[in-house]
């Protein structure tokens, strides 16, 4: 029988070392090397997390609909875009929503043009970059350089030029596909997709930023759903599974007249609705869903 509530299992694959990683997914999750992901929830071949000492999808008997990650950041990424479902080959786009659980004084992200920036102004600072990778500061003008700390909410959209910089533990929920375009790399020397990120960007691609202090609510795009709590909650509507990342505070998930307790920092899968979580005092919890 599904248990309402699932807990993270690393599988074989499902830790990704990174050139750009910190230290801190290695200590949480008992890998090795520069770990700068850990697929927590994934269906996806060849990356496919466990639970229950199973495989997630033989668990679930189907497909997760998500792919929920933790990313950890020493250094910037490149900067990069994922294509929309319509321009997907499979059909299945890129559409994600970042869950800043960590992040350094002065951190930031960088989502979309910056406002008045044309594209033929980022092509040609672009190709400035590219002949210069030391001199990007004219490319990073052109984005919308976004400050965050420890409870930002941010959604990307497909097709939204986008980088995550240095110094941050982020959750991540996003559509179950693993297409990213490169557009520059800091001359590292790995492969960049110009082309096919310059036709797969959208100039008007505008992401969507929640911070702490403004009112708890929801934030949706095409795909990703996100409800921002800082108060109990229960969640009845629809069979669909949900992501909980508690980012603060303790969080009680009550279900099927059991309880499941998440520290900050933990995800949990629900896999069966009605459920409630109950928030410590000036806890705050993210609950997302991909349709």
């Amino acid at each position: 029988m599904l248990p309402p509530v699932l807990l993270p299992q690393k599988g074989p694959t499902t830790l990704k070392t990174r050139p750009w990683a910190g230290n801190r997914l290695a200590a949480l999750r008992g890998g090795h090397g520069q770990i700068g992901e850990s697929w927590e929830f994934s269906t996806l071949a060849g990356s496919e997390s466990q639970a229950l000492g199973k495989s997630l999808s033989q668990v679930l008997e189907r497909p997760l609909p998500w792919l929920a990650k933790l990313i950890d950041t020493a250094r910037p990424l490149s900067v990069q875009v994922h294509p929309s479902d319509a321009q997907a080959t499979d059909g299945r786009g890129k559409e994600e929503a970042w869950v800043i659980l960590d992040a350094a004084p002065g951190a930031h992200v960088y989502a979309g043009l910056a406002s008045g920036v044309t594209a033929s102004q980022f092509e040609s600072a672009l190709r400035q970059a590219e002949q210069n990778p030391r001199d990007d500061e004219p490319l990073f003008a052109c984005l919308r350089k976004i400050p965050v700390r420890t409870g930002s909410v941010v959604l990307v959209p497909a097709q939204t030029v986008h980088a995550i910089c240095g110094g941050i533990l982020l959750a991540e929920i996003q559509q179950p596909s693993d297409c990213t375009y490169r557009f520059f790399d800091y001359g590292s020397g790995r492969q960049l997709h110009r082309e096919q990120a310059l036709a797969t960007f959208s100039p008007g691609a505008r992401a969507h930023v929640w911070h702490p202090g403004e009112t708890a609510g929801e934030l949706h795009g095409d795909h990703v759903h996100l409800h921002i709590l800082q108060q109990a909650h229960t969640f009845v509507a629809g069979q669909r599974p949900m992501l909980l990342i508690n980012v603060s505070g303790q969080t009680t998930v009550v279900s099927e007249d059991q309880r499941w307790e998440l520290a900050a920092g933990d995800l949990a899968l629900c896999t069966k609705h009605p459920f409630r979580v109950e928030l410590s005092p000036q806890g705050l919890l993210v609950a997302g869903a991909v349709d």
